[in-house]
């Protein structure tokens, strides 16, 4: 399968990693939060929104790029926020997160006005993904 994938999300969607965990309440064990749940499910209906054609995308090693539009200059760690963009391209996309075989990200600024994340996605082709 030829040519890439772009997606945008927006900032309001993106969850933190460390925020998806909560303790069920009885027992052990722990389960999405409910914020996770919703934002998460956001992700997916706005990338599927975007993504036309053939579901999943891709069945066989990609490449995935993502640049961070952030809301501000505070401090904050980009790769907590790649759980959930890489579980929202899941079954659109491509087939499984497991397909990523390299994965680029940088801050590419801050935009008070439209913060997101761009994320681009391609096939490796067979002979370098070996």
């Amino acid at each position: 399968m030829s040519g890439s994938v772009r997606v945008t999300l927006p900032w309001d969607v993106l969850a933190q990693v460390n925020h998806r965990l909560v303790s069920r309440g009885r027992g052990p064990g722990l389960t999405l939060s409910a914020d996770y749940r919703a934002k998460k499910h956001a992700a997916e209906m706005l990338v599927q929104a975007q993504v036309r054609g053939e579901r999943p995308r891709f069945t066989g090693p990609v490449s995935m790029t993502l640049r961070f539009y952030e809301p501000d200059r505070r401090r904050r760690d980009p790769s907590n926020l790649l759980k959930l963009v890489e579980d929202a391209l899941i079954g659109v996309v491509y087939d499984d997160d497991s397909r990523i075989h390299r994965q680029t990200w940088e801050r590419a600024g801050v935009d008070r006005d439209n913060p997101r994340v761009e994320i681009t996605v391609a096939p490796i082709e067979a002979a370098r993904a070996a």
